[in-house]
């Protein structure tokens, strides 16, 4: 097994940037930054933000967050405006779309730098926030003013370490650690090695507080929302881990202690796993319970904010399902970002039995029951007293998972965000036949069907 230091020392020989692209990524931020300066407008200043300004970043990246300062006292819809038409000034001739976070920004590919020019208010504290944005700035002149030159490179360590682990990001997809959080944890924890040490051992509701903001009592009051509390030490009203769901942080936690138990360079860079053969698959799609529904992914609504809706949506299938009586094992939304989406759900059983049994009220309840048997005047079986309860058999409406789907889908397509109501509309609730003829021609599906039907925490098979 090869020692700490030498895992780490291939890994940052593969991650960090060399001298010479860091010069050349500086170079483009600098010209990109003079550009805007020769451009007549509202903007008073431009600024490098993001980790190459902090130089955290990882090789390849090559990601170049410019912030354009706004006066304070600028109205909304004006800086909104000047914000977009200078941005579309940097990209002109060149590929862009416009983005959204607060407020719309506009991001592209220059000269192969993908590149996000963001609006911002020139403010002097963040107790003057007029926008989330507005606090970016402070990050980045905090981390300068806090971080050690050789703190630098266990951020990369810690970045490519959640990367491989698929913790990596607080975008609607990943719902995880972002590059800043990342930054403030080697902060607290000093170095790569120690960060893990202390992570493995995270309680529920874990509280980080760097400039001792809030008491531990007041932080689990204020983010009681959130499982990982990291106090912004630039704004204390702001968890910085708010993204972080549940599941990533615990994932966080038991790939530390995997990692610290048997260290690999695999852990950064996870071996691709091949795709189960088509006979394997055709074998497991045979259960009973495993149902695939299929979604064109829809036109003209950015991938991150696809994530967030069919997230949503898959809670939603969940959840009717379970009123239904149907119990979902596991129901999990993805997609390719470009043509696809599905929606996999893995249930005890597909079919029910058509009568089932309803519990009513105690006899001693006289309105309930009155109430209960005016709901319920013409069951199969019953009413009838067993013990001390009312109790009658009915016929199911809905007692097949996948009619139950097809009447689910057809229901949310009216009722989802407008953007995603024409795809739902062509949504297909798969059979085997059907499965297996996607599996076999879509091979980012194979990769994450594959993954689905293992259902094995990647990390523990390195």
């Amino acid at each position: 097994m090869l020692s700490l230091e030498k895992i780490f020392s291939k890994v940052l020989a593969k991650v960090k940037p060399s001298s010479q692209e860091f010069v050349k990524e500086m170079g483009m931020a600098e010209e990109l930054i003079k550009k805007i300066y020769k451009i007549e407008g509202k903007h008073v200043s431009a600024r490098l933000g993001g980790s190459l300004s902090r130089n955290t970043h990882l090789r390849g990246d090559r990601d170049i967050d410019l912030f354009l300062m706004f006066p304070e006292h600028l109205e909304r819809k004006e800086f909104e405006k000047e914000g977009l038409r200078i941005g579309k000034e940097i990209f002109k001739g060149k590929h862009f779309e416009i983005a959204y976070s607060e407020h719309p920004y506009v991001r592209g590919t220059i000269d192969g730098f993908d590149v996000e020019v963001v609006p911002s208010f020139d403010i002097k504290s963040t107790a003057d926030l007029k926008s989330s944005v507005d606090r970016s700035s402070f990050h980045t002149q905090y981390l300068l003013r806090k971080m050690r030159e050789e703190q630098k490179d266990q951020v990369r360590l810690l970045k490519q370490f959640l990367k491989g682990i698929g913790c990596y990001g607080a975008d609607l997809k990943q719902a995880s650690f972002s590059g800043y959080l990342t930054e403030l944890l080697i902060l607290e924890y000093d170095d790569f090695e120690n960060c893990l040490k202390k992570v493995s051992e995270w309680p529920k509701n874990a509280v980080l507080d760097f400039e001792k903001h809030l008491l531990k009592e007041e932080a689990l009051e204020k983010f009681r929302e959130n499982f990982l509390i990291v106090i912004d030490p630039t704004d204390s009203s702001r968890n910085v881990a708010a993204a972080v769901s549940i599941q990533q942080m615990c994932r966080f936690i038991a790939a530390a202690r995997a990692f610290l138990k048997k260290p690999s360079e695999n852990f950064f860079f996870p071996k691709k796993q091949a795709p189960f053969p088509v006979r394997k698959v055709s074998t497991l799609v045979q259960k009973e319970g495993l149902i695939v529904l299929e979604i064109p992914f829809p036109k003209k609504i950015l991938p991150d904010i696809v994530w967030g809706i069919i997230k949503r949506l898959a809670r939603k299938i969940h959840s009717a399902l379970g009123e239904k009586d149907f119990t979902a094992i596991r129901c999990e939304a993805w997609t390719d970002e470009k043509h696809l989406v599905t929606i996999a759900l893995d249930l005890q059983a597909n079919r029910l039995e058509q009568i089932f049994r309803r519990e009513g009220p105690e006899v001693f309840n006289k309105l309930a029951c009155e109430n209960f048997l005016k709901a319920h005047p013409h069951p199969i079986s019953g009413p009838r007293i067993e013990g001390s309860r009312w109790v009658i058999e009915e016929l199911r409406e809905q007692y097949l998972a996948t009619e139950f789907l097809k009447f689910l889908l057809a229901k949310l397509s009216k009722e989802e965000v407008k953007q995603f109501r024409s795809s739902l509309k062509k949504a297909r609730v798969l059979n085997q036949k059907q499965i297996l003829a996607l599996y076999k021609k879509n091979r980012k599906f194979q990769e994450y069907f594959t993954k689905f039907l293992k259902g094995k925490e990647e990390f523990l098979e390195l």
